[in-house]
């Protein structure tokens, strides 16, 4: 956040300027979004935007390596990566709000629980499909409320070696149905392992 306070000559009038990077969640929800808004105090708030709106909230530096967590390809295939657990909840959010459940299916639960599926045959893949629209509301109202409280410490993350938990802390957590998620670790990717 950068501050300026702009004082203007002759009418010694003082303003307050800050300079803010929009929180990524706001640009996802869409809408109307101003350049610049006051707040209560009277301070200008100039909102920054610095990465295009297909990438924002996708994109991430880790060490020096810049990791792309979700990527679209001209073709239509959709290649995710969730080198930590939180990219594993950006990314099953957005899959969710897109209704990319075949996607979730390929890339985002554990090759155990995908292979628990595809032990049932046909079926299995149809049981995961009913079982992730029926519940579709109450997960994405998790990952929701993870991805906007996780600046406030709303967010628990428990891993032991390759396996360990996401979710929300308790003080938080008793208005959701869904209050953690179990993951494991494949390939150096997270995975979705259950759901609490």
């Amino acid at each position: 956040m950068l501050l300026a306070i702009v004082t203007l000559l002759g009418g010694c009038e003082v303003r307050q300027i800050e300079y803010r990077r929009r929180p990524e969640w706001v640009t996802l929800m869409g809408g109307d979004l101003p350049a610049v808004t006051i707040d209560k105090d009277g301070t200008e708030i100039h909102w920054i935007e610095d990465q295009s709106r297909s990438l924002q909230g996708f994109e991430q530096t880790i060490g020096e390596e810049r990791v792309l967590i979700r990527e679209d390809a001209e073709d239509g295939s959709v290649t995710l990566r969730t080198v930590l657990p939180a990219h594993l909840t950006v990314n099953l959010l957005e899959c969710l709000r897109r209704g990319e459940y075949e996607i979730i299916y390929q890339q985002l639960i554990s090759t155990e629980k995908r292979d628990w599926y595809e032990s049932k045959g046909e079926a299995g893949y149809e049981e995961f499909l009913a079982w992730f629209r029926q519940n579709r509301k109450d997960i994405g109202s998790t990952l929701n409320r993870m991805k906007i409280g996780k600046v406030f410490g709303d967010v628990e993350i428990h891993t032991h070696g390759e396996r360990g938990t996401i979710g929300l802390q308790p003080r938080v957590a008793y208005d959701f149905r869904v209050k953690s998620f179990d993951i494991v670790r494949e390939e150096g990717d997270w995975k979705l392992a259950g759901v609490n």
